[in-house]
C-alpha cells in the first residue's frame, strides 16, 4: 500500500481514527483484517498525524524487554532502559503514569502476546478498569488472526464491555484499488480478478510487465511470493486445513449448494455445516440468497485470490512443481472466471451510480435473483417506491441488436420475480456496446467499460 505517494482509499477508516483520538476521552479500540490488507499502513499514517507509540509484537518470551526498549526510547526514560518492565501489570501501570495527556499506544499483532502470555487480556481488563479508563490514553489494539480478533470482541473476552470502538478492516473495492496503478480498464478488472482488494498484492504487481508475466513471477511458478499464500493464511487460524481446502476447492469449482460441496468435498453433511461456519467468521466464505422471494442458499468464496487459486493453482501445484507453464492452460477457461469476477465489480459500479444519483431511482437493495433455472444477474430495489432495475452482465462486446435481444430476455425472466405493479427498469453493462449512446436516448440503461473511467470516487 506504500507504492504510490498518495494515501490510497482509506479515507473513512482513517478519518474513524481521528474522530476516536479526537473525543477527549479514554479510548480503547479494536482493530483487525486479514494479513496484506493495509491495517499498519493505516496505522502509521494514523500515527504521522497525530503521534504516538507503535509497538510491534513478534513470537517472542522477550516481548516486554523489546516493549521497554521502545517506551525507554519514546519517552527518553533511562531507568527502563536499565530496569525493563517485569509483568504486563508494570507495564499498564507505566503507560497510565504517561497518560495525563493524550497518548496513543498501538500494539500490533496482538495475538502474538495473548497466546505467550495468557493472562495478557485479563490484566488489561482489570487495569483498564482501575487506571486506564481514568486517563487520555487511546490504546489501539490490531492483529491479523481474523478469528482470534472476533474472540476479543465477543462477550467471552475478559475486555468485553471495555473497548469503545471496533474496525474490521476489509478489501478496497474495484474503483479504489485500481489507483495503484495506471493500467487500462481491462487489465485492472483482470488483475483484480486474481488479487482482489488487497492492497498488498497490488503493491507488489509489476504495471510495466505484461498481465500473465506478473501471474507467473507472484503466484505461478515455484518459490513464488504467493505460490502457497492460501495455505499459509489458514495454517495461522486452523490445525487441520485439508477439509478446509477440500471445501473452498469445491465452492471455487461452481458446487455452490450445501450438499454439492459436502459430496465433492466428501465431508459428511452433519460435518460440513460447522466448517463453513469457520470459513464464514474468517471472512473466506459467504452465503448468499436471491435479493427477493425465495430460494436456496447458496455459498461463494468472497476472497478473489482464495477463488483464483483454488480454481486454477491448487489442482495444478504438481505440474508447476516440475517446471510447466500452467498459462495456457488457465487462459482457455480465465475469460469465464473474469465474467463472474465482473459481475460483482457491476455491482460496485451501480452502487456509486446510485450514491450520485444518476440511476432511474435510489435503491436501497441490490443483489443477484435466482429460482429453478432463471438467473438475473443483478437486481435493484426501492421496496418502499416499488421500484426495480434489472441489469443483465455480459463479460464481451455487444452490438446493438445483440444488447436489444438480451434486454427483451431481461423484461420476460423479470416477470418471474413476481413484482406486480413495480415500476421496472431494464439494464445492460457489457465491456463495450455499440450503439449504446442511441439506446441510451430511447431510455435503456446500457454502460460498458468506458463508463468506469469517468466514475467517482
Amino acid at each position: 500500500m506504500i507504492l504510490m505517494s498518495k494515501f490510497i482509499d482509506r479515507d473513512v477508516e482513517l478519518e474513524f481514527l481521528r474522530n476516536r483520538y479526537r473525543s477527549e476521552k479514554p479510548e480503547l479500540i479494536i482493530l483487525y483484517g486479514r494479513r496484506r490488507i493495509g491495517k499498519t499502513y493505516l496505522l502509521q499514517k494514523f500515527l504521522s498525524e497525530v503521534g504516538g507509540l507503535y509497538l510491534l509484537a513478534e513470537e517472542s518470551e522477550t516481548i516486554l524487554d523489546d516493549f521497554s526498549e521502545r517506551l525507554a526510547d519514546y519517552f527518553d526514560d533511562p531507568l527502563l532502559r536499565e530496569n525493563p518492565l517485569q509483568t504486563w501489570r508494570a507495564f499498564f501501570t507505566y503507560l497510565a503514569g504517561k497518560s495525563s495527556k493524550r497518548l496513543v499506544v498501538i500494539i500490533d499483532e496482538v495475538q502474538y502476546i495473548a497466546k505467550s502470555h495468557r493472562d495478557f487480556l485479563s490484566v488489561l481488563q482489570k487495569y483498564w478498569d482501575m487506571h486506564l479508563s481514568k486517563t487520555n490514553i487511546m490504546l489501539i489494539l490490531c492483529g491479523s488472526l481474523v478469528s482470534f480478533m472476533e474472540g476479543i470482541l465477543s462477550a467471552k473476552s475478559p475486555i468485553y464491555g471495555r473497548r469503545t470502538g471496533a474496525w474490521k478492516v476489509t478489501e478496497m473495492d474495484f474503483f479504489n484499488v485500481r489507483d495503484f496503478h495506471p493500467l487500462g480498464t481491462g487489465e485492472a478488472i483482470y488483475v483484480y480478478s486474481v488479487f482482489g482488494g488487497v492492497p498488498q498484492y497490488w503493491a507488489d504487481y509489476n504495471p510495466k510487465l505484461d498481465f500473465w508475466d506478473n501471474l507467473r513471477i507472484l503466484l505461478l511458478s515455484r518459490g513464488a511470493k504467493y505460490y502457497d499464500e492460501p495455505k499459509y493464511l489458514l495454517k495461522q487460524e486452523l490445525r487441520d486445513v485439508s477439509r478446509y481446502f477440500s471445501i473452498l476447492r469445491a465452492i471455487a469449482l461452481g458446487y455452490n449448494r450445501f450438499g454439492q460441496i459436502a459430496d465433492k468435498a466428501r465431508v459428511e453433511v452433519n460435518s460440513l455445516g460447522k466448517y463453513l461456519t469457520v470459513l464464514e467468521e474468517m471472512g473466506y466464505v459467504g452465503e448468499e440468497k436471491p435479493v427477493i422471494g425465495k430460494g436456496r442458499t447458496i455459498y461463494k468464496i468472497n476472497d478473489k485470490f482464495f477463488n483464483f487459486w483454488f480454481r486454477f493453482v491448487y489442482s495444478r501445484k504438481s505440474e508447476i512443481e516440475m517446471g510447466f507453464d500452467i498459462v495456457e492452460d488457465i487462459k482457455s477457461s480465465f475469460n469465464e472466471y473474469v465474467g463472474l469476477v465482473f459481475e460483482d465489480i457491476v455491482k460496485q459500479f451501480l452502487i456509486r451510480l446510485n450514491r450520485e444519483g444518476k440511476l432511474p431511482f435510489r435503491f436501497t437493495k441490490i443483489g443477484r435473483w435466482w429460482h429453478k433455472n432463471e438467473e438475473i444477474d443483478l437486481v435493484a430495489l426501492n421496496e418502499k417506491e416499488k421500484k426495480a432495475l434489472f441489469v443483465e452482465v455480459k463479460w464481451k462486446e455487444l452490438n446493438e441488436g445483440e444488447a436489444k435481444r438480451i434486454l427483451k430476455d431481461l423484461e420476460r425472466k423479470a416477470e418471474l420475480v413476481n413484482l406486480e405493479d413495480w415500476e421496472k427498469s431494464y439494464g445492460v453493462v457489457a465491456k463495450h456496446v455499440k450503439g449504446k449512446e442511441k439506446m441510451r436516448e430511447k431510455g435503456w440503461p446500457v454502460w460498458d467499460l468506458q463508463d468506469f473511467k469517468n466514475i467517482q470516487k
